[in-house]
């Protein structure tokens, strides 16, 4: 990959820049540091450097899991779906570093947060358009974590009961309802002309072949074609920063879907 070089020397430089000594301890100082770690292990597993990786990915789950236990006790309902990319990324960089039950913690987490929930006591989500976004990012990250954690059915969602409309509610569904309505925000984007929802559709077949083979309804081979298929659709350093991670993540967690 032609951009890898240049993206490595880029986020070192920015790694230098945060670590800097006298830098104000801000928000955005901490996910900028997250971002750099998570990514330079991605770009070091891709050249062979597992052990790098690995170490790097520490890094990135240890500094998210400082931040986000920092601000669970004041996260209100309107603001946690501002949160479930943080989560997410991090229970990749768990889950990649070898943590799994670190990994299933920021997966919970992620759940949650791309409800629009916080304890996950709550009776509803405070504000439905804030996790119901027109590129389908908080309802794919709560379906990808909920396959990780083993959960099916058994909840509730925001769910588009007609397919005409735009009006979402709050009912007991299953992982299938949030793939639906996954896919319904995505329809809404391409209503609006957004172009980059791109990404998040390609993962949407492989889940859902995933699905069918952990429901006993599917063939493991379906799922290792549709995993081959998205790892093939890296076009450039953005779908590699999206689909790399999922393709390691769903191999190690799922080996006997995705290992011949």
């Amino acid at each position: 990959m032609e951009s890898l070089a240049k993206a490595i020397q880029m986020r070192k430089q920015y790694l230098d820049i945060l670590t800097e000594p006298g830098k104000p301890d801000t928000p955005m100082r901490t996910e900028g540091l997250v971002e750099c770690w998570f990514s330079l292990g991605l770009y070091n597993h891709w050249q062979g450097e597992e052990e790098v990786a690995r170490a790097d990915w520490v890094q990135a789950a240890s500094l998210s899991q400082a931040y986000i236990e920092r601000e669970l006790p004041t996260l209100t309902s309107e603001r946690a779906s501002n949160y479930d990319r943080l989560s997410r990324k991090a229970a990749l960089a768990a889950a990649l570093s070898g943590q799994e039950s670190l990994a299933r913690t920021f997966f919970s987490h992620t759940e949650r947060f791309s409800t629009g929930l916080v304890t996950g006591h709550e009776e509803r989500p405070a504000d439905p358009g804030a996790v119901l976004d027109s590129m389908g990012i908080h309802p794919l990250s709560r379906v990808y974590s909920l396959i990780r954690l083993g959960r099916l059915s058994g909840f509730h969602g925001l769910i588009f009961p007609e397919a005409s409309s735009d009006e979402a509610i709050w009912i007991q569904t299953d992982i299938h309802g949030l793939l639906e309505t996954a896919e319904h925000c995505l329809a809404i984007g391409r209503r609006e002309g957004l172009k980059s929802f791109a990404i998040e559709t390609r993962l949407i077949p492989l889940l859902r072949a995933l699905v069918a083979v952990l429901e006993g309804r599917g063939a493991a081979e379906e799922a290792r074609k549709a995993l081959v298929t998205y790892e093939r659709s890296i076009r450039d350093m953005a779908g590699f920063y999206y689909i790399y991670p999922v393709v390691l993540d769903l191999k190690a967690a799922f080996p006997t879907v995705f290992t011949a």
